[in-house]
């Protein structure tokens, strides 16, 4: 009596991809944003990482751990334009390619905005590694364990990250010495 068997569906409300994929996209740019310190290469990481998500959705298991499963994804490919970032101002130093500073007006905001900018430039010349988990853990406000658990580390080299993060910055001038 095989055709009596009735298969029931899970009580828990089933979410399209399209609409969980669309719900989660502002917080996975935003994610992305605070990694690249660029807009429009946050949005290509986004977009990249959608459409790897697409492809591997069946293989999600847990449906309860997708926002996580795409903040991973995420990570991972904002850490490869990290590399692939020093690898080109490493390749632009040698051809002595610089960009030209310009002074900022005198009121408080231009300071603001030039102190953001000299952190933005402290953090992409970190170490890669360094750079995600400092960014993650500080201007993200991730925790350590979480911090660890999306870029597939212990905790404790999280931890070691975020310090000689932190000393590298402070010794660059751009964190006070109680940040």
């Amino acid at each position: 009596m095989l055709n009596s068997v009735s298969v029931s569906s899970p009580a828990a409300p089933v979410v399209s991809r399209e609409a969980a994929l669309t719900a989660a996209r502002p917080r996975l740019e935003a994610l992305a944003r605070r990694l690249v310190w660029d807009s429009e290469e946050a949005r290509d990481v986004v977009q990249g990482a959608l459409v790897e998500a697409v492809e591997r959705w069946d293989s999600l298991r847990d449906v309860s751990a997708r926002e996580a499963w795409l903040r991973r994804i995420v990570v991972n490919r904002a850490f490869s334009v990290l590399r692939r970032r020093r690898f080109w101002n490493a390749i632009g130093a040698v051809l002595r390619v610089s960009e030209q500073d310009v002074a900022p007006p005198p009121d408080e905001a231009a300071e603001q905005r030039e102190h953001q900018a000299r952190l933005s430039a402290a953090i992409e010349r970190l170490p890669a590694r360094q750079s995600l988990a400092f960014t993650l853990r500080y201007l993200e406000g991730w925790s350590f364990e979480e911090v660890a658990q999306s870029m597939g580390i212990d905790r404790g080299t999280v931890r070691i990250h975020v310090q000689r993060a932190f000393t590298a910055l402070r010794n660059a001038g751009v964190l006070g010495e109680r940040t």
